[in-house]
């Protein structure tokens, strides 16, 4: 469909969107009002009416899903120019700016993401400190370690450093003590500060101690090279800020900015957007939003930072889109009278748009359910579900939670029913069965005495036993009878032999394979993901607190989960193409579905109860009102739905616990809610366990990866040479132990990385770099210290050789990247069906010059001959041609590079007998491509007709 004939579709107010392509202007846009329609339209009519290059556009959407469905609904009106507009999320926008402008960011080019573990032990250390002693208190010395953390986290959101924090709690101390209010009038206390008064003033003197603590975190954390979450826009805009030039760049190359869902943007986000859109009197900035779907206020969003732009831009354009093209009306009227509930007289009334609907009910589309009973939802749930799989097996349907212990609740329901679901969500790999079993194992290895540890993993599926004698093991073991231990577990050797020769990591993988754990963790993808928490959780452990025997780190990570309350990680699970998705309402923002099921909807489950801050922050205290976030949450919930909501509400657990129906409800009005009563039922397990298959689950996950992560040349040569390898390395990416080989080949383009960032690059620093780079990497792996020493002594030997040899490749001309991420899109249609698979992968280094694009790809190995490298001899496969082939189709796609010459080149920094580091350019032929992209059509055919092994062992 051509614009035009897109555009004859639009109804007015719509239409004038899209046509105001000059100057500010504001969107009013409810849900299902096609603001992603006009987000889209607008772009294409700005490209179709002026001469702005698709370059010139930044959109900015709040998710990647939203960047996802800009891009699709763009290319679908303009082609391939809708590769060329920037379209990204904040952190991706900071994130690509950031990479392809290098040199204004030097000071972040060793920079790491902290994990959740290292920001605690950070901040753990700083309060040792003698200063610090009133945040760590006798007794409790973690009590304000999570007020601590989250706070310095509402800081970056709202741009504020730990300078404007003292300040702030300083002059508030002061407000405080010259207030009237705050003396006393009456009793022994007159003339002085009132209790409240002084609390208050306690907790500002509590505040100017963290805002020295947040300093010295921010301190270290440069100290250390790291980075956490907000650092990205933090530091983005900081240099904003401070770099007059990099900002020009910026400002001139952006003639137009588009942001949506402008009401979840924090202060610093919309701070980004003012700065650049300042270059202009009258910038042309179009920003999309809804006070009413305002759902991100914890994380620093405001909706004044919405309003503030009218107050910035006078000359404003103001426009309101009033007609919903989604919901029934009902669902419109229900939820306009419940949201109304937030607004007292004529707050915001600007904002306050009731949405029209031309979709008359034709029967109830608001269901509130109440049952007797939790068991009685449930089964409501199942049946209303399978009703519609059968009758309408074309619907999409959502099932919505406020949390993630619903969420988790509801998939672990529809899996033992048989239902299909599809579900993201986060999980506690200390609560989760999986994640239990081993910590028992380590419990076990750890304290030899605690023999009912060993009983727990032998009863949770490890050793290998039946299940009957893995019961009477642990029977046995518990009743305190001796049991040849040695006899009955004869891998439990290997994995004691193990534990005094091995390094803490490998030790952790060689206890789960002897163990069986690795096996029972590939059974699920589920498993899977716990399974990789825990072993991040380890490595983090190691290289934070520098652990060097297997021991100190079953130690630390036991120590770990008795001090810390969880450890969550996101899982996916499910096809991506199932009916049925579950999903927090934060997760359905952004989403429509014809039904939607919002089960446990009380009381308990949906209001938070109110938590007491540990420091004052300079922020819109006044603004926040929890039940107003709540309420707007729900709105969102209720308004994914086009043809039927469904409340439901369990009156009591199976427990006989008494649960309250969310206040929500009674503010829906009467008029289009239908009223459903169920009975008791009897809480009783499922007779016969349903669950899906466990291929289905494997190439559902498969399918997930693929369609979200993307596939790389890494991953595909996986499947050429083995499908159970690509199943094992690239889709359940099962933890596995560092070997020399590929800690080698990393620790060298680590320092050849840091070999093109010398400014004088001559032989002497080349091989002082080298040599330094290589020893900072291998001292940092997870290696034995053995092996190391042996990684370290054969590639810094040959740091000389190396510098010598590729001294004129590095002196090259041109612009320069390196550990350049690119991506593009592969189209296939497997079994008729349209999917659209990333292809992605990181460049060692691309030069840009005169015209040419040369790419260099660094192998850790001697020299090939040109047969070897195309495969055409005996005993080689052709990887490394495949791997050119694919950067060459990656080349291809990117708009900056598609009109250039373009050559691929191997670079073998082994150096031969003769001390030569050849580097190799292979031509990329037609014939190439063509077969490069016949594998990648047999890997998603192999995957999507559901061939993939279901074991990898």
């Amino acid at each position: 469909m051509t614009f035009e004939e897109r555009y004859r579709g639009l109804n007015a107010a719509q239409k004038r969107a899209v046509d105001a392509i000059e100057g500010p202007v504001m969107v009013i846009a409810g849900p299902g009002t096609g603001k992603t329609t006009i987000l889209t339209m607008r772009i294409a009519n700005i490209l179709l009416r002026t001469d702005t290059p698709p370059s010139g556009i930044l959109a900015i959407t709040y998710t990647s899903a939203g960047v996802k469905a800009v891009r699709e609904n763009l290319r679908n009106i303009i082609g391939g120019r809708a590769d060329e507009v920037a379209i990204h999320t904040f952190h991706d926008f900071a994130s690509a700016m950031m990479a392809e402008y290098q040199d204004h960011f030097l000071h972040m080019k060793d920079a790491r993401p902290a994990s959740d573990v290292e920001t605690e032990s950070l901040i753990r250390d700083i309060l040792i400190e003698p200063e610090f002693a009133e945040l760590r208190p006798a007794g409790r010395p973690d009590a304000f370690l999570e007020g601590i953390i989250r706070s310095i986290d509402e800081a970056k959101r709202d741009a504020l450093t730990p300078d404007m924090v003292a300040s702030f709690a300083a002059e508030k101390i002061e407000k405080i003590k010259n207030d009237e209010s705050s003396i006393s009038t009456r009793g022994k206390s007159k003339g002085q500060l009132k209790t409240d008064a002084l609390e208050q003033i306690g907790k500002c003197e509590r505040t100017k101690l963290f805002a020295g603590a947040y300093a010295e975190y921010e301190k270290r954390k440069r100290e250390k090279k790291m980075l956490d979450f907000n650092d990205l826009i933090i530091e983005f805009l900081a240099v904003l800020r401070t770099d007059a030039l990099f900002l020009r760049l910026l400002q001139e190359r952006f003639l137009s900015i588009l942001v949506d869902e402008h009401q979840d943007t924090n202060d610093a986000q919309n701070a980004i957007v003012a700065i650049l859109a300042e270059f202009f009197d009258t910038p042309n900035i179009f920003i999309v939003g809804d006070e009413k779907q305002a759902i991100y206020r914890f994380q620093g969003a405001s909706v004044e930072n919405f309003m503030r732009l009218r107050e910035k831009y006078p000359a404003m354009q103001v426009i309101n889109l009033e007609k919903n093209y989604r919901s029934r009306r009902g669902i419109l009227d229900a939820s306009f009278a419940m949201i109304e509930q937030n607004y007292a007289g004529d707050e915001h009334a600007e904002l306050r748009i009731r949405l029209e609907s031309n979709r008359a009910d034709e029967s109830d589309s608001v269901v509130v359910a109440t049952a007797e009973n939790a068991a009685a939802m449930e089964q409501y749930l199942v049946s209303e579900l399978q009703k519609i799989s059968a009758n309408e097996p074309r619907a999409t349907v959502a099932v919505i939670t406020r949390r993630n212990r619903e969420l988790e609740r509801v998939v672990r329901l529809l899996e033992s029913e048989g239902v299909a679901v599809s579900s993201e969500r986060s999980i506690d790999i200390f609560k989760h069965p999986v994640g239990a079993i081993f910590f028992d194992l380590l419990e076990y290895l750890s304290d030899k005495t605690r023999l009912d540890a060993l009983a727990k993993t032998a009863a949770g599926g490890l050793w290998a036993m039946p299940l009957s004698e893995a019961a009477d093991f642990a029977r046995t073991i518990r009743s305190g009878k001796p049991v040849e231990i040695e006899e009955k577990l004869s891998s439990l050797q290997e994995i004691l032999r193990k534990e005094s020769d091995d390094d803490p990591i490998g030790f952790l993988i060689t206890a789960a394979r002897e163990s069986g754990f690795a096996d029972l963790a590939a059974r699920d993808p589920a498993y899977v993901y716990v399974w990789r928490g825990i072993m991040t959780l380890a490595e983090t452990l190691v290289r934070d607190r520098a652990l060097v025997s297997p021991d100190d780190l079953m130690r630390a990570m036991l120590d770990y989960r008795r001090s810390a309350e969880s450890k969550a990680i996101k899982i996916s699970v499910g096809a991506p193409d199932a009916q049925i998705r579950a999903m927090t309402a934060h997760g359905s923002k952004g989403l429509e579905f014809d039904y939607v099921f919002l089960p446990y909807a009380t009381e308990e489950a949906w209001v938070s109860r109110a938590r007491g801050a540990h420091f004052v922050l300079p922020k819109k205290q006044a603004a926040r009102d929890d039940i107003r976030d709540t309420r707007r949450l729900f709105y969102v919930a209720l308004t994914r739905a086009k043809e039927r909501v469904t409340i439901m509400i369990p009156l009591e657990e199976s427990d006989g616990t008494a649960f309250v129906p969310v206040r929500f409800i009674n503010e829906l009005g009467t008029d289009h809610v239908g009223i459903v009563r169920l009975p008791r039922a009897d809480v009783s397990l499922p007779a016969e366990e349903k669950a899906l298959p466990r291929s289905s689950a494997v190439t559902d996950l498969a399918k997930h990866v693929l369609l979200t992560s993307g596939l790389s040349v890494t991953a595909l040569n996986h499947f050429l040479e083995n499908p159970a390898d690509f199943l094992k390395e690239s889709i359940l990416k099962l933890p596995q132990a560092p070997s020399v080989p590929s800690e080698k080949g990393s620790a060298m383009h680590y320092a050849l990385e840091h070999v093109w960032q010398l400014e004088e690059k001559t032989e002497t620093n080349i091989a002082r770099t080298l040599e330094e780079k290589i020893i900072e990497y291998v001292n940092e792996s997870f290696l034995p210290s053995r092996e190391k020493e042996i990684a370290k002594k054969d590639l810094v030997a040959d740091a000389p050789a190396v510098a010598r040899a590729l001294l004129a490749h590095f002196q090259t001309h041109g612009i320069v990247r390196t550990e350049y991420w690119i991506e593009s899109f592969f189209e296939s249609a497997p079994d008729g069906e349209k999917v659209r698979i990333p292809l992605h992968g990181k460049l060692d280094a691309v030069i840009e010059e005169d015209g040419m694009v040369s790419v260099f790809d660094y192998k850790t190995r001697e020299s090939m001959s040109l047969a070897e490298i195309r495969g055409e001899t005996k005993n080689s496969n052709g990887n490394y041609l495949r791997q050119l082939a694919f950067y060459a189709l990656l080349l291809s796609g990117d708009p900056r590079w598609r009109m250039k010459k373009r050559e691929t080149s191997l670079v073998f920094v082994s150096p031969d007998k003769k001390g030569r580091c050849p580097i190799v350019t292979i031509p990329i032929t037609p014939a190439d491509i063509e077969k490069l992209r016949g594998e990648i059509e047999t890997l998603i055919d192999f995957v999507w007709s559901g061939k993939l092994p279901e074991s990898v062992y």
